[in-house]
């Protein structure tokens, strides 16, 4: 009887050491489940956020080509003496069209440089809209909110990931 004893005793143990041994083994497999969903998670989004972060600068980039070229185009109506009243207005809808692009997809710089530089031609028109002729002072300052909104442009282009952080 003291070995059947000493048999069942062992057997207890045996059975409480194994359903401790599993429920540890249970927790650690539901612990590692739980990780590895949750760094799947994390990936989708990290991948999410860099094709986010892909077709804003594609955006941005078609934008700012939509832009750069209504840019020569206005600029030259608006300069030329012999540019007629509809190639202006076509440039200067063109001009706008592509602004607005930028508007939406564009960092805060670039739009403002695009909004100053669309002030810039909408003062310009307004002095060929009375029958005055342009002076030097309006087309260098023209050229000087282009070359503003080149710079801004220049800069989300010079923006470096490991640096940011974000994208601008």
């Amino acid at each position: 009887m003291d070995q059947g004893l000493a048999a069942f005793f062992a057997s207890v143990a045996a059975l409480v050491g194994a359903l401790i041994g599993g429920g540890f083994s249970a927790r650690a497999a539901r612990i590692g489940g739980e990780k590895t969903v949750e760094a799947a998670r994390e990936q989708v989004r990290d991948q999410a956020r860099a094709e986010s972060e892909r077709w804003l600068m594609q955006a941005r980039h078609d934008a700012y080509q939509l832009i750069l070229g209504t840019i020569h185009a206005y600029e030259g109506a608006l300069v030329l003496p012999t540019a007629e009243a509809a190639a202006t207005e076509v440039a200067k809808q063109r001009f706008h069209s592509a602004e607005l692009r930028v508007k939406v997809v564009g960092p805060e710089a670039v739009r403002n440089a695009a909004r100053e530089l669309s002030v810039t031609f909408i003062n310009v028109q307004r002095v060929l809209d009375e029958g005055q002729p342009i002076e030097s002072w309006m087309a260098s300052l023209i050229e000087e909110r282009h070359s503003a909104f080149v710079e801004a442009v220049t800069a989300v282009y010079a923006w470096e990931p490991d640096a940011a952080g974000d994208v601008p």
